[in-house]
């Protein structure tokens, strides 16, 4: 058998493996069939994007049928899946492919930044998404901005905290922008997935933890864990919701699926601005319920926090022109809207 033969057979091993075979063919062969690998957590992140597959089948009356499938692959491999054709598009956020490309970090939600509104304003008319297509294009790759959560929870704690001398050394569990910050003012952070947090706490391997929203917090059990929840999630007031493809995916799509995908982004956004504010109100009423103290961070912290943030933007972008473009097209934009500064009024 030759290499040839051999590489081919691989493939498709790989391709049957995931489960990825194509659909039989349809009756109706106008009918186009995409395979959307989500990346985010199912409560709410990967409600959206199934409300988002649903929205254009609707809108193209079946003739544009995306499946929607759970971490077929992992964020790291989503460049690579997207490129061999394993996968059609993703759903996720671009913070997810931090480590292909670390500029993508601050376009889920960055420290002390906009809220979902402010956010959403700056994507959408400041300039947001052109600095993001940008960074995309140098992988290829094209993406749509189409929802956005609201704040996370500050983290959660096993013990109060009330200066910044209670951070030092303090092992956390912390993601991406969030992280480095902390890391500046001692805590040792740790990214664990979702399904070992809970464990990490309860055995003390870390000490505090921040994650996600308070609805998806209560669903992971941390509030049974650690009995502290700090607000408000400075670390990410928003978190943007995003569908990526290949740039030749988009070019070979109709107008008519173009118009789809646009219009179900817009729908999507305001599905997940809606829906998912109402569900943190009731995640903290239980939290209350249930005995948590629910904290406001102490000002000294989020004085200490605001300063170890802005050295940490002022490293990153001065190690990438496309970051630093990035970063200049939001402070031009916080500052036609009159935010109170750079290190991140929260709306």
């Amino acid at each position: 058998m030759s290499c040839h033969s051999l590489s081919v057979r691989r493939l498709g091993l790989v391709v049957m493996a995931l489960g990825l075979t194509s659909a039989a063919a349809s009756a109706d062969e106008d009918v186009l069939r995409w395979r959307m690998n989500s990346l985010l957590y199912p409560k709410l992140f990967g409600e959206a994007g199934s409300y988002f597959a649903a929205e254009v089948e609707r809108l193209t009356a079946g003739h544009f049928v995306i499946e929607v499938r759970d971490r077929m692959v992992l964020d790291q491999d989503s460049f690579g899946a997207l490129e061999a054709g394993l996968i059609d598009a993703v759903w996720g956020s671009a913070g997810h492919h931090h480590r292909e490309d670390p500029a993508f970090a601050i376009f889920s939600g960055f420290p002390f930044g906009p809220g979902p509104e402010g956010f959403t304003a700056w994507m959408r008319e400041g300039g947001g998404a052109e600095a993001l297509d940008a960074i995309y294009a140098r992988h290829g790759l094209r993406s749509f901005y189409c929802g956005v959560l609201p704040a996370e929870g500050g983290g959660w704690f096993r013990a109060p905290v009330e200066t910044v001398a209670d951070l030092d050394g303090l092992p956390m569990r912390a993601f991406g922008y969030g992280a480095l910050t902390l890391r500046a003012l001692g805590v040792v952070p740790y990214e664990l997935p979702a399904a070992d947090i809970r464990p990490a706490l309860e055995t003390g391997l870390i000490a505090a933890a921040e994650f996600s929203l308070p609805s998806i917090d209560a669903d992971l059990g941390l509030h049974e864990a650690a009995g502290h929840l700090y607000m408000p999630g400075w670390q990410q007031p928003a978190t943007s919701l995003e569908l990526l493809m290949p740039e030749r995916s988009w070019v070979a799509l109709s107008d008519d699926r173009r118009s789809a995908i646009e219009a179900a982004c817009e729908a999507t956004l305001t599905w997940s601005l809606e829906t998912a504010q109402m569900r943190q109100v009731a995640a903290l009423e239980r939290f209350r319920a249930e005995g948590v103290e629910v904290h406001d961070w102490p000002e000294e912290i989020l004085a200490g926090l605001r300063r170890a943030w802005a050295k940490v933007i002022a490293e990153e972008t001065a190690r990438d022109p496309l970051l630093a473009a990035a970063w200049e097209s939001y402070l031009n934009h916080a500052e036609g809207r009159g935010a109170a500064s750079a290190q991140g009024h929260i709306d």
